[in-house]
């Protein structure tokens, strides 16, 4: 089964359960290397086959068996992951031990190189995704009108053209001196050309200006989380005016280079960097509206344990975490998390859990909460606090 990558079909995969286990694939297939086995493969293998060691030295047989004949199974299905061939820069395969269910997806952008069995999907790699290569729309505007990208996962869709018509029909012709070449007569004509340019620029900003409401609309029905307009600066603002404002609240980033007539991937290329860096601030700009709301007694909540909290409320509506930190603490029988030392009385019986990290991504997804991973560069807004916070339901 093939999956499309967005909130609905992660909250899916976050919800599969399996006790014998559920297998986690992903590789990053870099197109430089055209080494008979790639760095993606040997990493993938390496894990493969750790994962495979356990399995066979596990005390329970049944257990045991039932992993070594899965991963026997699964064996063309990992290769089609692995191939250097197949489409797609990163890939994923997701298969519980105890059923022939396979679930598979690629994304044009990184993901990582990894194989893992837990209970549940390991699902850290596409909570970076979603944040990375979250939806963005493209303008690309000029006196032809406007072009609409959709970028999302490194892919980069033509979704419209708007063009601009310029009608004539009732403006009256503009004639300069037949001919004489009367004093003047050149300086009278140049101004008759001025006003023509000046009509039709007048025209063409009433266009881009009555297409708002439609590029709205738009970006709404696409998710888009930024936009990135290119173009002649004049024309940008004529664009740009009221596609920011609340409630939407988008990122707009402006270029200032005319791209109308490029490719649609030459034109991605183009706005990547800038709308990495809108995805950037609006990481640090969420992490620091979780910081002050938990400051301020609002609904946010900072640190490891303050945020586990809010988890076992059923509170947290958006997750930021730092992902590279390691945040280990104790599970009890009845799946509630708590950080070392926090444990509250009568609980003798918790289990040692050393990837917090990817159990809170677990729990906001399966409760349907959002989940933004900070990026190195946005990593020191949460500095002092785990690396972690939430923006609360209340």
């Amino acid at each position: 089964m093939n999956v499309i990558i967005d909130p609905t079909s992660v909250r899916d995969l976050a919800a599969m359960n399996d006790e014998m286990g559920v297998l986690s694939v992903y590789a990053t297939a870099d197109p430089r290397d055209k080494s008979a086995s790639p760095a993606w493969r040997l990493a993938v293998g390496n894990e493969l086959g750790a994962l495979r060691n356990g399995a066979a030295g596990d005390i329970d047989k049944e257990r045991r068996d039932a992993v070594l004949e899965r991963l026997d199974r699964l064996q063309p299905e990992i290769e089609t992951v692995l191939d250097s061939g197949e489409t797609g820069v990163g890939r994923a395969l997701f298969a519980p031990v105890s059923s022939d269910d396979v679930h598979t997806l690629t994304v044009q952008m990184p993901l990582d190189d990894c194989a893992v069995l837990e209970r549940r999907p390991y699902l850290r790699p596409l909570a970076g995704a979603l944040t990375f290569g979250a939806p963005a729309g493209v303008l690309a505007v000029s006196h032809e009108g406007v072009r609409v990208i959709d970028l999302r996962f490194g892919v980069a869709r033509e979704v419209t053209r708007m063009a601009f018509e310029l009608d004539t029909d009732d403006w009256r012709t503009l004639r300069g001196p037949a001919s004489g070449g009367r004093v003047g007569s050149v300086s009278r004509s140049a101004t008759q050309s001025d006003r023509f340019d000046r009509r039709v620029e007048d025209n063409l900003q009433r266009y881009l200006a009555s297409v708002r409401p439609d590029i709205t609309r738009m970006a709404d029905e696409h998710g888009w989380e930024s936009l990135a307009i290119t173009g002649d600066r004049k024309l940008l603002d004529v664009v740009r005016k009221g596609l920011s404002a609340a409630p939407a609240r988008r990122d707009v980033v402006l270029l200032d280079r005319v791209a109308e007539s490029w490719s649609t991937n030459e034109i991605a290329a183009l706005v990547r960097p800038e709308l990495e860096r809108s995805r950037s601030r609006r990481c640090r700009a969420v992490a620091e509206q979780a910081r002050e709301a938990a400051l301020s007694g609002g609904p946010g909540a900072t640190g490891l344990g303050d945020t586990l909290g809010a988890f076992r409320e059923n509170r947290v509506a958006h997750l930021v975490l730092d992902g590279t930190r390691e945040l280990r603490g104790r599970r009890t029988p009845d799946g509630r998390y708590y950080p070392h030392g926090e444990l509250p009385p009568g609980e003798p019986a918790a289990a040692e859990e050393n990837d917090l990290g990817e159990r809170m991504i677990e729990l906001a997804f399966t409760s349907g909460a959002q989940v933004t991973m900070l990026p190195p560069e946005a990593a020191d807004a949460l500095a002092a606090d785990d690396g972690v916070a939430a923006l609360l339901r209340w």
